[in-house]
């Protein structure tokens, strides 16, 4: 399925705080042409889906992470599809994002993308062989979100998450004293696919890629935890 991105530069500070107040923003906007949308936020680690509930807009993800909003199931039926995608090129500004990604399946649609600054990025394709442990990275994103980086590519996405236990293998001393700072428990990661990955990876590799960027994961949220204190 083709991806599209259009790059933003905002003036703004990213802005997750006031979602509630956009969501019900585009129902508005949607309801003024004629639609009947029911805007519903699922709240997850590190991002947001908002579904309207509307034919041919199927939801946007607000990924706080990488400060991106991701458009999924819009079809350029009509001049309702057409206004609520300029919609949300402002709607994203508006928060502070670096960028709008869209998932299109019609390859008509690409003039359209384009015309507002979409570029087509290639479709990922599987990363072959076992993953090697020194090519594994970790950077710091948003706030307390991490990005491991394969070769030097974006892959996966890291949300820091309280846990019931610990997950098989070296518990750090980093790991140890966040913990002890928020009241012992468990400290984990929640783990999803980044937006820019150019590679469709398999269960194995992820739980490779887990298990490699675990301890540096932990060494430079212990580091943000510090500054922010």
């Amino acid at each position: 399925m083709p991806w599209i991105e259009i790059a933003l530069s905002p003036h703004s500070e990213w802005n997750e705080d006031g979602l509630k107040d956009w969501a019900l923003a585009l129902g508005a906007f949607l309801n003024e042409r004629g639609s009947e949308p029911d805007p519903q936020i699922r709240m997850l680690p590190g991002y947001n889906v908002v579904r309207l509930g509307v034919t041919g807009i199927e939801d946007l993800t607000i990924s706080s992470t990488e400060r991106l909003v991701i458009i999924r199931g819009l079809s350029l039926n009509g001049n309702v599809e057409s206004d609520f995608a300029r919609f949300v090129v402002r709607f994203a500004l508006q928060m502070g994002a670096l960028g709008i990604c869209v998932a299109s399946s019609d390859l008509s649609e690409k003039s359209y993308w384009r015309k507002l600054g979409g570029v087509i990025r290639p479709d990922p394709v599987p990363l072959v062989g076992s993953i090697c442990r020194e090519k594994v990275g970790v950077k710091q994103l948003y706030k307390f979100g991490l990005l491991v980086t394969y070769e030097d590519e974006p892959i996966l996405c890291l949300e820091p998450i309280a846990c019931n236990a610990h997950s098989p293998g070296i518990v750090s001393l980093a790991q140890r004293r966040l913990e002890k700072m928020y009241g012992g428990s468990p400290i984990g990661f929640a783990s999803r696919m980044a937006a820019h990955c150019p590679w469709i990876i398999s269960k194995v590799q992820w739980t490779d890629l887990l298990s490699f960027s675990r301890l540096q994961a932990f060494e430079i949220l212990a580091g943000t935890v510090n500054k922010n204190q």
